[in-house]
């Protein structure tokens, strides 16, 4: 056997052992009852997938085999008034097409395994269409903080890997495709919200998957990132990229400290404790969400939560998550929010975050909180009676 054969061998056993495999493989046929319907993944669909998963991880980026659409119209930043002093703008920075296992598995396959749910993504050749990449930047009275950054135009290059290891640089353009239009970046919509790099008090990072991670090199020396640590635990055995991160003192490791009802401890990021960083994991390790209390309403920033509120709402598990039990438990936390008082989630790769915003914006004051029920429900019946019928 040649070098490059083996050569090739060990990075595919290293990609697959980085990315598929988070927990021991049982080969099994597992059987589940879902809408009055027995679904089975069957042995030779499991061996399939993951031979699947091999070749694909040795074979060509997404970008390179997918019919890669154009990017579409670049949408400005827009600024929604939440009251008290407080806005909040919602920033297109960057895109990226993912397979439709990777948004949701289809019924027969939702209840896999964690550590078979990989291959079974990797397995499906659909691809989506682009989608957005939101980075949101809040203005507060007593300080300017950024969640996430978005994609960068970089992706897949080798500056934008630049200090990770060769399995992850090789996997990610594998998993994905990511893109950003010219005067997309993350400097651009700053400075369209009035708002200049080095004015970035904080940046928390929901996650450390690239396309939240894709523009920290933007920033400017006074900001300060707030990272989970359990974030970066583990990371080798993920697709979180810690590597990325800032090694000049300014990452910090979210301390939750102030008591919640819903998510235990939280920590708060205003003296006026209306600004508070929740954990949410599930879709990674340190997944963590930013709720901003507005008084009567609330705003939960929820990163890779989830998709949308349908998934939410009926427990619907995305194709790739760390651990599919917590991602339950923080569905059911998202949905104790609304018990407290109205609540709109915000998903980052969401096309309905601005429909929502607008409509919350427009709403009178005593009939917002209405509102925000209405549509989380309304939608999430929607989709689920849409997909059920599809699946």
């Amino acid at each position: 056997m040649s070098r490059l054969v083996r050569r090739s061998f060990h990075e595919e056993s290293q990609l697959i052992q980085v990315a598929c495999l988070p927990v021991p493989l049982r080969v099994d046929v597992l059987e589940r009852t879902e809408l009055g319907q027995s679904t089975k993944i069957r042995l030779t669909e499991k061996i399939g997938a993951i031979a699947s998963t091999g070749a694909a991880l040795l074979g060509r980026p997404v970008a390179e085999w997918s019919v890669r659409p154009p990017l579409p119209t670049r949408e400005p930043p827009r600024r929604y008034d939440l009251g008290g002093g407080i806005s909040l703008w919602r920033l297109p920075v960057g895109y990226v097409r993912i397979r439709e296992r990777h948004r949701e598995m289809p019924n027969r396959l939702a209840e896999a395994p964690d550590g078979l749910r990989f291959p079974l993504m990797m397995a499906d050749k659909a691809v989506t269409g682009w989608l957005d990449c939101t980075a949101w930047l809040i203005r507060h009275p007593q300080t300017t903080i950024l969640v996430d950054t978005g994609e960068s135009a970089s992706f897949g290059s080798d500056a934008y890997f630049a200090g990770i290891g060769q399995p992850k640089r090789r996997l990610y353009p594998r998993i994905l495709d990511g893109a950003a239009p010219p005067g997309g970046d993350l400097a651009a919509g700053l400075r369209e919200a009035s708002v200049e790099t080095d004015e970035i008090d904080l940046c928390v990072l929901t996650h450390l998957h690239s396309d939240h991670i894709g523009n920290l090199d933007r920033l400017g020396q006074r900001a300060r990132f707030l990272v989970a640590r359990e974030e970066t635990r583990g990371a080798s055995g993920s697709g979180r990229l810690p590597e990325k991160l800032p090694r000049d003192g300014r990452v910090e490791f979210t301390a939750p400290s102030l008591d919640h009802p819903v998510f235990g401890k939280v920590q708060p990021l205003t003296a006026w404790r209306d600004i508070l960083v929740a954990p949410t994991p599930g879709h990674t390790a340190g997944h963590q969400s930013v709720v901003i209390d507005c008084g009567d309403r609330q705003i939960v920033l929820a990163g890779d939560a989830a998709f949308g509120d349908d998934q939410v709402a009926h427990a619907r598990i995305p194709g790739i998550v760390e651990d599919a039990g917590a991602v339950r438990e923080t569905y059911a936390k998202l949905l104790a929010l609304r018990q407290m008082k109205p609540t709109i989630a915000l998903f980052s790769h969401d096309p309905r975050n601005r429909e929502k915003l607008t409509a919350y914006e427009r709403a009178p004051a005593a009939n917002r909180g209405l509102l925000a029920d209405a549509m989380a429900t309304s939608y999430a019946h929607d989709q689920f009676v849409q997909r059920g019928a599809a699946a």
